[in-house]
């Protein structure tokens, strides 16, 4: 093993239990202090005793009483609407932008379009008189 990377192992570590040692056992601190331990157990000893030592039962009636759950639905809700005026005014923000874009093109003085280059001149007309061949 190497040295100075395992923690001290007692071999004699009591384990209390209301203040009392009900065995003894290897570990690496040199006491231990449970509040249930298999002696004490309703599984272990048959005797079905309620154990309810830091009220369990009543912090979950009184957290989930008067409309725990409602809260939950109408912050939702409040989430939900939020999202929804947030995309309502980006719609706005967008189509102003583009009535903006729009307007601005409107007002820009068009350039005006090239002319027609002149057509090369014509042939000649021959005088009247005379036919073509």
């Amino acid at each position: 093993m190497k040295k100075d990377i395992h923690p001290r192992f007692f071999n004699n570590c009591k384990v209390y239990h209301n203040g009392e040692v009900v065995m003894t056992v290897g570990a690496t601190v040199p006491e231990l202090h449970v509040e249930v331990w298999s002696g004490s157990h309703p599984f272990f000893t048959g005797k079905n005793v309620f154990v309810d030592s830091a009220g369990r039962v009543e912090k979950f009636q009184k957290k989930f009483a008067g409309g725990y759950f409602g809260q939950k639905e109408k912050a939702e809700a409040d989430r939900k609407a939020a999202i929804a005026e947030a995309e309502k005014k980006a719609a706005e923000e967008r189509a102003a932008n583009k009535a903006a874009r729009a307007a601005a093109a409107a007002a820009k003085p068009k350039k005006p379009k090239a002319e027609a280059a002149p057509a090369a001149p014509a042939a000649p007309e021959a005088p009247a008189g005379e036919a073509k061949s």
